[in-house]
């Protein structure tokens, strides 16, 4: 609404002059989406291949599980709940990601990808992150594998003519042979006391046996055979009870497990399907696999005996190479008739033109208490950048309800292309469970049969509409609106008019205040509690800002009644909820002293309190002598990020890194930049015009970007 907007100052000027601007050139898209056709994942013994016919301490933690997904064309890695929810995607290239591989620690994850030309060994932080590339050879280097004490890396590599072991430092440094035979020595698992390896070969015959030796190399001794069977066993994972392998040695792929000096050897699956890839944990309690006995290749949990079959993956396209994040917490089976929520089907379609997707999520079972389950999307074919908006929430199940619905928001480009198709999964359940429905596709249906010539983004109440999603990640309310599209139209032909218009109209989204109460407040919340990333001149990435603000968003409309008490409860509710968030607790022990808690907030946001501020946040914690009481980490950090200087110093530094969220739906470093000197870049102007983005012509060089434009349909 007009009354609750600020709008930017209208100027008489006729004509804006472009000056050099900061962003890169984009490349026109191709026709057609590229889909890359699924490699050999050669370790998998071809025999995969053939099914693709295939208070801080009550922090809840489970464990989690990456793995591979085809389902947006080729294989990326994906990481899960172990209950299967809270599904995401950690890659997002044109190349093959595959075989992770957890550190011990659990925060980082050694795979392979293809993307620059062969397959090599790469590292990135637990949510994707800090993607680092770690060899660079000639050859293809696969299945890495940590040491147990995160210190090396052991990787598969033909290098040397036949496929090694090799090991190097967790840097990429000092790579170095482990094995040196003439036959391929392939798979291979860490013991938990670090001082074996068990790994399959081909050495004494021409199918895969699996043998064990030290993990620092065999020092002449010759490597120990633990199996002997007619057909190939491949794949060991060696936890604190058994190693579990996978064997054709009964004319189909199936998991078995024995003893760590090759005794007792058991099957644990038996179906006329494959079932490969298994992965323990430390206490070998259960195992995770992937089974083609659905048609496709779905991912499952069971018991370290082969009891207990749970389904964690439930969709069309192929998930395949689970890795079990070592130490974490697999939650036990709920009790007989507990709340179960899932989705009502794990097929959904909406027409591209259709502004919204529904989809519903069902509870069944003890309905009698309160239950909530989050719900996210994820990237496909269709993309949060072009085809849909991310979308993240808690559904909220009162007593006796059994249906909770959410939207997602659908772009109608005017591409024609092929149908398209994201994820939509379910998480963190609270007085309920998952049921097996706990992911979902959604396909857009293709509604373009013509390529027009002109882009909606031209027409004002697209134009409108888009910043609603962009920034505030919301449909619009009906007289928001029709208010900002009468802003444009009623300059009716008047091209410099129209121009400045749009300008003034898009940048009073980022000046309104319901973004300044929303993804402004997210900004200042984490640069108060980190700072700015490592390496970045900036404190949050896109996908946890997307999450957070619409955290913070959800429900409030600015202008309608009661949007103030709603956002005092949502913005609490998110801060309460962030200090209880392990980075967070991690930066910040329990064992701090209140002056030293307060003092680091300070720091971290370039402030230097006035005493009465900094004795004002001590009092928080009362008399206490640490910081474990966690409401008043919460309040806190909500006085250092609600602090007028830090909201005053940050102001043009989060205006341009919006330019970035909302129009580009990317982070600055990413591509076409691959750093932040365009950040910088504007940045520098913004500064050198005391904050005047239209004579910065920050906003309009984003407007009349060919990046930004291609979101929807032509550039020109």
């Amino acid at each position: 609404m007009s009354n609750f907007i600020v709008t930017a100052i209208a100027r008489t000027m006729s004509c804006l002059i472009m000056s050099a601007s900061c962003l890169p050139v984009a490349s026109s898209p191709a026709s057609a989406r590229i889909v890359i056709k699924r490699q050999d994942v050669k370790l998998l013994s071809g025999r995969l291949n053939s099914t693709a016919s295939t208070n801080v301490a009550l922090a809840r933690i489970i464990g989690k599980i990456a793995f591979v997904s085809d389902r947006d064309g080729n294989a990326e890695i994906y990481s899960m709940d172990t209950d299967g929810g809270g599904q995401t995607r950690l890659t997002e290239d044109a190349s093959e990601d595959h075989s992770p591989a957890w550190s011990p620690d659990g925060q980082r994850i050694a795979f392979v990808s293809t993307r620059n030309g062969n397959s090599e060994i790469y590292v990135m932080n637990a949510d994707g992150s800090g993607q680092t590339r770690l060899t660079n050879s000639t050859a293809g280097d696969l299945v890495p594998a940590w040491t147990r004490d995160g210190s090396q890396i052991g990787f598969v590599t033909n290098r040397d003519g036949n496929d090694e072991i090799y090991l190097m430092n967790a840097d990429g440094s000092n790579q170095t042979n482990l094995t040196n035979n003439l036959a391929d020595d392939a798979s291979f698992s860490f013991s938990p006391d670090g001082l074996q390896i068990a790994f399959s070969s081909k050495r004494e015959d021409s199918q895969y046996e699996i043998y064990t030796m030290g993990a620092l190399g065999s020092g002449g001794a010759a490597p120990t055979r633990l199996t002997t069977s007619e057909g190939d066993d491949i794949n060991p994972s060696w936890s604190s009870q058994r190693i579990a392998f996978q064997s054709n040695r009964d004319n189909s792929d199936e998991l078995y497990s024995m003893s760590t000096n090759g005794q007792n050897q058991v099957r644990l699956t038996n179906n006329a399907d494959l079932d490969v890839d298994p992965s323990q944990p430390t206490d070998g309690a259960k195992i995770s696999f992937s089974t083609s006995r659905d048609d496709n290749l779905e991912i499952y949990l069971m018991n370290g005996d082969g009891t207990g079959l749970t389904r964690l993956t439930t969709n069309s396209a192929n998930d395949l190479q689970p890795a079990l994040q070592p130490q974490g917490v697999i939650p036990p089976p709920p009790p007989a008739g507990a709340a179960t929520v899932q989705f009502s089907t794990i097929d959904y379609s909406v027409s591209e033109g259709s502004a919204l997707a529904t989809l519903t999520v069902l509870r069944t079972g003890d309905t009698s208490a309160i239950s909530t389950v989050d719900f996210a999307t994820v990237n496909g074919t269709a993309t949060d950048r072009a085809d849909y908006a991310f979308r993240f929430g808690t559904l909220k199940f009162n007593p006796g309800e059994t249906s909770k619905s959410f939207v997602v928001i659908i772009t109608d480009d005017v591409f024609v292309e092929s149908d398209q198709t994201l994820t939509t999964t379910l998480s963190n359940p609270s007085g309920s469970v998952l049921g097996g429905l706990n992911t979902a596709t959604l396909t857009i249906l293709d509604n373009d049969t013509v390529q027009l010539t002109l882009n909606p983004v031209d027409t004002a109440r697209f134009f409108v509409n888009q910043h609603y999603v962009d920034f505030l990640n919301r449909v619009p309310d009906q007289a928001g609106l029709d208010f900002w599209t009468n802003e444009i139209t009623s300059c009716g032909s008047n091209l410099s008019c129209l121009q400045l218009r749009r300008i003034n109209v898009s940048a009073a989204f980022f000046l309104s205040i319901e973004f300044q109460e929303t993804g402004y407040f997210v900004y200042r919340t984490y640069k108060a509690a980190h700072g700015d990333l490592p390496g970045a001149p900036v404190p949050v990435r896109l996908k946890e800002f997307l999450t957070d603000t619409q955290q913070i968003g959800r429900d409030v409309i600015v202008g309608q009644p009661g949007w103030e008490l709603v956002l005092a409860e949502n913005k609490r509710t998110f801060v309460a909820d962030f200090v209880m968030r392990s980075r967070f607790t991690t930066a910040y022990p329990v064992t701090l002293a209140p002056g030293v808690f307060v003092d680091a907030l300070y720091a971290n946001a370039g402030v230097t309190p006035s005493a009465a501020e900094r004795q004002a946040a001590i009092n928080e914690f009362g008399s206490a002598t640490n910081t474990a009481d966690t409401d008043a980490r919460a309040r806190v950090l909500t006085r250092v990020a609600e602090n007028a200087v830090l909201a005053r110093q940050e102001f043009n530094k989060a205006f341009v890194l919006m330019q970035y969220f909302g129009y580009l739906r990317r982070s600055p470093n990413e591509a076409p930049d691959n750093n932040f000197d365009g950040y910088n870049c504007w940045l520098g102007k913004l500064n050198q015009f005391n904050g005047n983005f239209i004579d910065a012509e920050m906003v309009k060089a984003f407007l009349d970007s060919s990046e930004f434009r291609l979101r929807f349909g032509p550039a020109g």
